[in-house]
């Protein structure tokens, strides 16, 4: 048994030693207390899994969570061990690099360029359009990578249309830097299979193509063919042909009730004047002549625009000269294609398509 004079002591002893546990807790509870932290975005409270914390006295939270609260992305790089935020100014921030980077765009050694436009392509893409003079290239870029991939180059010559679900089109006319413009078509760009491809494209609307500075070409005849119209022609027998073959400048005129085809460039025998009068579903009658060279260029606006539909001409000049001129009366609206074949003997056919 204990005595009565050590119960006093052992008494101490156990005061002395709650209070002692309890400034323990109360010290880890204070520290504790510190350590916890809240996270506030633009006045709204985040949760994140891994909660904020006091670390030496610096507020430490996760990254992804206090980006994406700002609108930003956040990627990991396993291989670089990199995590890569990228702000909502990305197109911003990206187009400012990447017109840095400028030498990576040029054509030429010689040429300068600039970043026009930029569209936003899905969750973390952009198409990027860089023009030096009429020739446009288009890049579609990474803002989580950076990387860059150039998907529709100069030689097109082609300007963005639309984007649809994961494709990107454009409207094109081909041509590269001899100036044989064709007829514009369509190119479609499989976003995810990176794949380019090429399509007709029927038109509501006017339109100028082929080159200024084409062969001079000899009036054969027009005839309807599987349902299409077919202008021949071919190479006057006098030419040097140096250069290359290329379509003659044709501008097409589209009214509310046929086509007028003006082909540039082009000799017509005196009996070459006539019309058709085919039975065909939606065209009424075809009609040409030829017209002198004194004959004013007409449909200047649209000379004046530019591609792909316009000829981006700032003088007409260069395309004065005998033409011809064809008539195609129609039922209606039409909607038309053309195409133009070349064979090994310098003959040149215009199929014009109407639907």
């Amino acid at each position: 048994m204990m005595s009565s004079r050590t119960q006093p002591k052992f008494k101490l002893f156990i005061f002395l030693l709650l209070a002692i546990t309890a400034i323990i807790f109360l010290v880890a509870g204070t520290a504790f207390a510190e350590k916890a932290v809240r996270l506030v975005v633009d006045g709204k409270e985040i949760s994140p899994d891994v909660p904020p914390q006091l670390i030496d006295g610096r507020a430490v939270a996760p990254v992804r969570e206090v980006a994406e609260a700002l609108g930003a992305k956040v990627a990991w790089d396993a291989g670089s061990r990199t995590v890569k935020v990228v702000t909502g100014d990305w197109p911003g921030q990206l187009a400012s690099s990447l017109d840095r980077a400028g030498g990576e765009f040029k054509p030429a050694p010689d040429a300068e360029g600039e970043v026009k436009k930029l569209w936003r392509v899905g969750e973390h893409r952009f198409l990027l359009e860089h023009a030096w003079n009429m020739d446009y290239s288009y890049f579609l870029c990474d803002a989580e990578t950076g990387e860059k991939d150039l998907i529709v180059d100069f030689m097109e010559n082609a300007r963005f249309k639309e984007a649809r679900n994961n494709e990107l089109v454009f409207v094109a006319k081909g041509g590269g830097d001899c100036g044989d413009y064709s007829f514009p078509y369509l190119l479609r760009y499989d976003v995810e299979n990176k794949k380019l491809s090429r399509e007709e494209l029927y038109l509501t609307r006017s339109v100028a193509f082929g080159a200024s500075g084409a062969w001079e070409h000899v009036f054969k005849g027009v005839s309807l063919k599987d349902g299409a119209v077919a202008l021949e022609l071919a190479v006057a027998p006098e030419q040097v042909l140096a250069g290359g073959h290329k379509r003659p400048f044709t501008v097409v005129d589209r009214r509310h009730d046929g086509l007028t085809v003006r082909i540039y460039g082009v000799r017509c025998p005196k009996s070459s004047e006539g019309e058709l009068k085919p039975d065909h579903p939606l065209i009424e009658r075809i009609s040409w002549r030829a017209l002198p060279a004194q004959e004013p260029v007409a449909n200047e606006d649209l000379l004046k625009e530019d591609f792909p539909y316009g000829a981006a001409l700032k003088s007409t000049a260069a395309i004065q000269g005998p033409s011809l001129l064809v008539e195609i009366d129609t039922k209606g609206e039409p909607v038309y294609n053309i195409d133009t074949s070349r064979t090994p003997n310098h003959k040149l056919t215009y199929i014009v398509k109407i639907k």
